[in-house]
């Protein structure tokens, strides 16, 4: 039976999408419970009923075509969805059987940071509505069992949330303290297949067959066809999914070890269990001993001994061998803590200060990675050629290339801006960008290149809270560096929770700190709710931010309202036909909400 004909309606514009992500939401949290229940009977029900539930079908469909900021990115096919018609067409096919045959993907390459490209698979439009239709259905069950230490590519996770996990287990010792700051090499090309299969045993067969079919399609680079033997592709829906299911359980092995080889201070620990519940209860028990924080590939160890990290260093090999990996060499440090040697994670500094009266205490920081201020000063001398062109271009396009780099400052700072010490490397930008423009201005103005004229054109004083703070001006656009707070601090995810465990009021409130300070504010005025349905704000829903005036450039507080997605494309078409009728889901805009977790590439 068709999509259309179970949901009574014709246009894609008619569907009822609050109703839609609700009851798929619904599904998902009974998943979630039943797996910790360990109830698998009723985990796979749902996971069938969800790969058959027209809802999910349309609900991938439309992640896919109208929230992925790649949707406008085609495969080999060269296919790109724009048209409601053919979203409602793909939906009404998309049917995961044992006919379904998936096609091999585009290879592309994008620049990484130390010169070198990283290769990308992407797969067809069709290929990814398949892979989100998947990911809904197993995503619960994974988060149910997923280590509560691991942080990388997780729902209402992020890089600041592993930074804090790493921070709270380095302040809370005394003594020796060992690190291992550890990278696993080519993780994404170098992960088993069948490792991965052997731990999906009992799902579904329509899901195991389309996971094994992604996995071998191959990829075409330059017109030839090549295979692929291990590895799940960078620019898959699924791929972080299956990357973290093949990682998982590192943590847990290496809790085994440790207690089945334990020395006579460990005789008072029990023997280790199994189960998922009690692996995790035994991970807490050992956690003083030694403290493990993954973020996809990047892991740190800390250990209260150098016992304790060579029993670490010997195990760990085997642990990634079986699951076709191995750390990466070059990237891999071992770090007395204690005596003052510092690591990175993340693109941060973990490092301990001498502190108090007579500098005899310490305190354990962190702050953003000095190579990564250097390597973004870099960028901001392009504001050389910014400066010039307000003297000899028009204002219009200036205002657009300092909007871009606004753009590209607030990123980094959004970034950085969480480290306990972020002022350590904001300060140094700083002065780098005041530096570049000081020295453009002399360029431009040799005649009165005073610094007082430079400040008074380009520097000036705004109100932010109460506080006058420091803004670079150039034209209709002005952005600050050091405008952040002193006392804002990151409030660190929970454990134990997870998206799925049916909490939204902790989880909307979450969703809307990790989508911005102005997003967070306004979900705080509006008590959470969205101000045209009247209906809560949840996490697992698209959220925007509306113009009152229809002003796009005016962002002022009070002229700014969170909705819904849904609801801001209905105002819009109602406003420009002057009708109370739906609007179509074009999805043209950025949504500020429905989150996956803050962007975890560090700049």
């Amino acid at each position: 039976m068709k999509v259309t004909k179970m949901l009574k309606v014709n246009r894609w514009e008619d569907i009822d999408w609050k109703t839609v992500e609700q009851s798929i939401f619904r599904k998902q949290n009974q998943m979630y419970r039943a797996t910790l229940a360990s109830n698998i009977t009723e985990v796979r029900r749902l996971q069938r009923d969800l790969l058959k539930d027209p809802y999910a079908r349309l609900l991938s469909v439309k992640r896919v075509t109208s929230e992925n900021t790649g949707k406008n990115t085609a495969g080999v096919d060269k296919a790109v969805i724009r048209s409601n018609e053919e979203r409602l067409s793909l939906a009404q096919r998309l049917n995961l059987d044992k006919d379904y045959k998936a096609k091999p993907l585009k290879r592309t390459y994008i620049p990484k940071s130390n010169g070198k490209l990283r290769p990308l698979g992407i797969p067809t439009i069709e290929d990814r509505a398949y892979q989100a239709l998947v990911k809904i259905a197993l995503e619960p069950e994974w988060e149910a069992k997923f280590s509560e230490n691991t942080y990388g590519f997780r729902p209402g996770r992020c890089t600041t949330d592993a930074c804090m996990a790493v921070w709270h287990n380095l302040k809370n010792r005394k003594g020796e303290v060992m690190v291992l700051d550890a990278d696993i090499e080519g993780c994404f090309d170098n992960l088993n297949h069948q490792y991965i299969l052997d731990k999906l045993k009992g799902t579904s067969n329509n899901i195991l067959r389309a996971i094994n079919q992604w996995f071998k399609c191959g990829y075409i680079d330059d017109g030839i066809l090549h295979e692929t033997e291990a590895g799940t592709p960078q620019g898959g829906v699924i791929s972080p999914l299956l990357c973290n299911i093949g990682l998982w359980g590192i943590d847990f092995e290496l809790y085994e070890h440790l207690i089945t080889t334990r020395t006579p201070k460990d005789r008072n620990l029990k023997p280790f269990v199994s189960f998922v519940s009690n692996i995790k209860n035994r991970c807490r028990e050992h956690a003083p001993s030694v403290g493990f924080m993954q973020y996809a590939d990047d892991f740190v160890i800390v250990c209260e001994n150098k016992d304790y990290l060579g029993r670490v260093r010997e195990v760990l090999p085997a642990i990634l061998d079986k699951r076709g990996l191995k750390l990466s060499e070059a990237k891999t440090r071992q770090v007395a803590f204690h005596q003052g040697d510092s690591f990175k994670f993340l693109g941060f500094v973990f490092d301990k200060w001498k502190s108090g009266k007579h500098g005899k205490q310490y305190k354990v920081t962190f702050y953003p990675d000095p190579d990564k201020v250097y390597a973004f000063a870099k960028k901001i001398r392009e504001w050389t050629k910014i400066v010039r062109l307000f003297e000899y271009s028009n204002k219009i396009e200036l205002t657009k290339k300092a909007d871009h780099m606004k753009m590209m400052v607030n990123g980094w700072l959004n970034y950085y801006k969480w480290a306990m010490d972020a002022s350590y490397g904001f300060m140094k930008l700083r002065r780098e960008l005041d530096t570049v423009l000081y020295k453009a201005y002399e360029d431009v103005h040799k005649h009165r290149s005073s610094r007082h004229d430079f400040m008074k054109r380009y520097v000036g004083k705004v109100e932010r809270r109460g506080r006058l703070v420091d803004r670079f001006i150039l034209g209709d656009v002005s952005f600050g560096i050091f405008d952040i707070s002193a006392d804002v601090k990151w409030r660190k995810v929970q454990t134990s929770r997870s998206p799925f465990d049916g909490d939204t009021e902790y989880w909307s409130c979450r969703n809307a700190i990790l989508t911005g300070s102005m997003a967070e504010r306004l979900y705080s005025i509006q008590g959470g709710y969205c101000p045209i349905c009247t209906s809560k704000l949840h996490w697992y829903e698209s959220w925007e931010r509306h113009h009152k005036n229809k002003i796009r450039t005016d962002n002022k507080l009070s002229n700014m309202q969170l909705v819904h997605k849904r609801c801001h494309r209905k105002q819009h078409y109602a406003d420009k036909l002057s009708l109370g009728a739906g609007c179509p889901e074009r999805g043209t805009s950025r949504s500020v909400g429905k989150f996956e977790g803050r962007p975890s590439n560090s700049p």
